[in-house]
């Protein structure tokens, strides 16, 4: 039988945490250590591969976005230029039939040379789909909504079914002082970012400063390499420590809409600076769908509060990020968050 104080509990914690802070762990979400670390330990041996075999699914346009991308390839953007991010990655998302109705439509290209990846990888998104569900239940309890808002048409028809979900699976290596990668800025000043200040631009990351796109991420993460961080209130750059057992999870831009700016997405970048050791992440983003039309709640307009925000529709505002945020062959183009 469920509890219903430990569930209002965790929804009032959950309301917390996404209003003052924006990142949140959570424990307990039922999925195996054998599939959360399993996936982890098959992507570092895919990541290990040659290049010419990696390259077998490598993303373009004509993939929809979809597949691997080498190093240097994903770029963090900013008023008058990028910074290319210092890894490698797999992008899927939610596989479509009708390509045409996007450029990011389309089939994942798995990596099935590798079978035991393929399959746990797909485990592994399965059960985020439903971790997902539960934590945006609790969001909305949270919020004083009924539990399945979310899975509602107001609420973006989010839920395991129709929530267009990204997953990334990424490799990290070591940020090295003063190398340069092709085409690129200098690998410096990691040291200076590790230690949580400000660095400029023209710095190489891991992953450069940036805010979510849509609702709800949930980051499985190495359990012994800190590399993630997240700007606090004061300014401050906190690393969001691995805790065994647990996901880091944060909110993006489509919860400052939804709420009407009660809940702000916090920005984060990623920095390993390990001289020796690379990182593996594999961050699931629990969307709504595809065509949904995220707008300001009205049951949260309280004291005739009128809307900060309009009306925007997921799947555009997903694609707008999603085609700059590629460098590929120095033309841009462009995967997931």
């Amino acid at each position: 039988m469920q509890d219903p104080n430990g569930t209002e509990r965790v929804a009032t914690q959950l309301h917390q945490a996404c209003r003052d802070v924006g990142f949140f762990y959570i424990q307990g979400h039922g999925m195996s250590g054998s599939v959360s670390n399993g996936v982890r330990q098959e992507a570092r041996r895919w990541f290990n591969m040659p290049a010419h075999v990696k390259e077998q699914i490598a993303l373009n346009p004509h993939t929809a976005f979809r597949g691997y991308q080498q190093l240097g390839a994903n770029v963090t953007r900013y008023d008058g230029g990028f910074q290319r991010d210092w890894h490698e990655a797999i992008d899927l998302y939610k596989e479509e039939a009708d390509a045409s109705a996007s450029p990011v439509h389309g089939q994942n290209q798995w990596p099935s040379h590798s079978p035991a990846f393929e399959a746990v990888l797909r485990q592994y998104i399965s059960g985020c789909l439903s971790i997902g569900q539960a934590v945006m239940r609790g969001i909305a309890q949270g919020l004083g909504l009924q539990d399945d808002f979310f899975e509602s048409k107001a609420g973006g028809l989010t839920n395991a079914e129709s929530s267009y979900w990204v997953t990334r699976v990424i490799h990290y290596p070591p940020l090295q002082e003063g190398k340069q990668e092709s085409g690129g800025a200098a690998v410096k000043g990691s040291s200076e970012a590790a230690a949580g200040g400000e660095i400029d631009r023209a710095v190489q990351l891991s992953c450069g400063e940036h805010t979510d796109y849509g609702l709800l991420t949930i980051v499985n993460q190495d359990p012994d390499i800190p590399a993630l961080q997240v700007k606090n209130a004061r300014g401050e750059w906190i690393t969001a420590a691995p805790i065994p057992g647990t996901f880091v999870c944060n909110i993006g831009d489509m919860m400052r809409v939804y709420t009407n700016g009660a809940y702000t997405p916090t920005l984060h970048r990623v920095v390993n600076a390990d001289p020796s050791r690379s990182r593996v992440s594999v961050p699931f983003f629990y969307e709504t769908a595809f065509d949904a039309e995220v707008a300001p709640v009205a049951a949260l307009l309280k004291d005739n509060k009128q809307p900060m925000f309009n009306p925007v529709i997921y799947g555009r505002h997903l694609e707008s990020k999603v085609l700059s945020n590629f460098e590929l062959g120095g033309s841009a183009a462009a995967a997931a968050v």
